[in-house]
């Protein structure tokens, strides 16, 4: 199900006073922007998204192998299928 969320909402869940100017100046630092056509609301995934970003979280490290190798499991997996 598709879901907004409003200004006062999410001033609310960031531990704002209220959509107050300071609120507003960390959605502009945070690259956060309304839904186009849809002024006062937010996309909650763009908002995580965001978030996770500000924070280094965004991006899954590949597995690496005790060599220091990217392991490449499918790789492995085709070579295992082919040995059968």
């Amino acid at each position: 199900m598709l879901e907004l969320i409003s200004t006062e909402e999410l001033a609310a869940k960031m531990r704002y006073s209220g959509a107050n100017s300071a609120f507003r100046e960390w959605l502009v630092s945070m690259g956060i922007t309304p839904v186009p056509g849809r002024r006062g609301f937010y996309d909650p995934r763009l908002v995580r998204k965001r978030l996770d970003e500000a924070q280094g979280i965004d991006v899954i490290p590949e597995p690496v192998n005790d060599g220091g190798e990217v392991v490449d499991w499918i790789a492995q997996r085709r070579s295992r299928s082919a040995a059968s």
